[in-house]
């Protein structure tokens, strides 16, 4: 009876306190990258990972934060390493993904390795993209974003052999349909789409550039439930003629969303079962902002259009892997209350007082170990702004400003910037996060 009441407390001390330990952790960096302080920022993620309260397995996550952070502090070969750091540790998760999710069945989702949500896979390249433009590797720039429409391309298809695989592995006799994918509406991204028709375009490969351009409209087209507001097609239509700008503005503003958890606990009275279901569903922000404007020296600003809803299209892709979490969060908690019963019968054949005692310790455990797998990528942003114009070579005085729901300016990020003779494409990039 011993080692079962010591399996019990095995399971106690691992539903631990690190996961919450690691929520609380999101929060504080969250705070710090809102400040606009990336320097700070990133001395706290290096803290935190020394404390190891980002341990070994959210590799993907701290890859991630370093990533975004140093692209704003403008280091931009230390952001692309971590993010293709990021990239790889993604891929090599997802090759073992069916031996790690059954592993999932034990405790919860917070033992495995984190190997990153698919938006955060996709925007990773959009930011490594915006790293090589800055860096002037416009053919780099445009392997990256090439890669965001390969990974939505294969979306649906991703996941098709890891549901077969964990269906056979279920052992449970619950819904037997219940492995499976859920529905997008998202092939393309328009943030993506806008990129690359730029990059083509700066790379001397028009008809490159006029297919993706139709792709970006086709992208508004098709997928109104993340783009509901199209920029204006005159407007739009300049970034296919690449004589007409040297410049590119991309604004960032809000926040990407966050995990939060959502409890449903069960009592059969019948069978003194009982059943703690955790389920993470996405949670996007207000952004303060409704409209962004550059202004150049001393003239009139110039708003921007809103080319991307990043936490709509996270919130659409998610639908796709959302099933499959859900699934395993199932068959976890039916494997628990099995465990729990099986013990309580073995310690009641010994004592009825033990066998009390076990049943209570069981449903202690179950509560315990059951927690939604609430980590994800928390500074990345959730809009996307841009606009192209034409600047002769010289010195800029430039401002991007972020105006409030009901018109006034909340914040503004002035610079100088220098355009050179014959520049092929200046960027300049701004971020509110709000």
């Amino acid at each position: 009876m011993k080692r079962l009441t010591g399996f019990i407390a095995l399971i106690f001390l691992m539903g631990g306190c690190a996961a919450y330990q690691l929520d609380t952790a999101q929060n504080e960096l969250r705070t710090s990258f809102a400040s606009g302080d990336y320097a700070t920022t990133a001395q706290l993620i290096e803290k935190l990972e020394k404390e190891e309260v980002y341990q070994n397995k959210e590799k993907v996550l701290l890859h991630l934060e370093h990533g975004l952070v140093n692209h704003f502090a403008s280091n931009y070969e230390q952001s692309s390493y971590h993010f293709t750091q990021a990239e790889n540790e993604m891929d090599v998760l997802f090759s073992k993904s069916v031996s790690r999710a059954v592993k999932s069945f034990v405790v919860n989702d917070n033992t495995l390795a984190y190997d990153g949500e698919d938006y955060e896979d996709i925007y990773l390249n959009i930011f490594k993209c915006l790293n090589y433009i800055h860096q002037d590797e416009l053919e780099s720039a445009l392997v990256e974003v090439r890669r965001v429409t390969y990974k939505l391309e294969r979306l649906d298809q991703k996941y098709n052999g890891l549901v077969e695989s964990l269906s056979k592995a279920d052992t449970t006799s619950t819904d037997d349909d219940k492995w499976k994918t859920g529905d997008t509406n998202i092939q393309n991204s328009a943030l993506g789409r806008y990129l690359s028709t730029i990059l083509y375009a700066k790379t001397n490969k028009p008809d490159d550039a006029r297919i993706e351009y139709e792709n970006l409209l086709k992208a508004y087209r098709e997928q109104p439930s993340v783009y509901g507001n199209k920029p204006d097609e005159s407007k739009l239509r300049q970034i296919t003629e690449p004589e007409r700008y040297n410049v590119l503005v991309q604004a960032f503003a809000g926040r990407a969303p966050i995990k939060e958890q959502n409890d449903i606990r069960l009592y059969l009275d019948e069978s003194d079962t009982y059943l703690k279901f955790s389920l993470p569903s996405l949670k996007t922000f207000n952004s303060q902002v409704s409209a962004v404007k550059v202004k150049f020296e001393n003239g009139n600003p110039i708003q921007l259009d809103l080319i991307e809803e990043m936490d709509q299209v996270a919130k659409e892709v998610y639908k796709v892997k959302e099933p499959i979490i859900y699934a395993r969060t199932f068959v976890r908690t039916f494997l628990k209350a099995a465990a729990a019963a099986k013990m309580k019968k073995e310690a009641k054949k010994e004592d009825e007082t033990l066998g009390s005692i076990v049943n209570i310790l069981g449903k202690i455990a179950q509560e315990t170990t059951e927690k939604a797998d609430l980590r994800s990528w928390q500074t990345m942003p959730g809009k996307a702004y841009a606009t192209v114009m034409n600047l002769p070579p010289g010195e800029h005085t430039v401002e991007v400003q972020y105006f409030g729901h009901s018109g006034q300016l909340i914040h503004a990020q002035p610079r100088t910037i220098t355009v050179r003779e014959n520049e092929t494409l200046k960027l300049v990039e701004s971020i509110y996060w709000n």
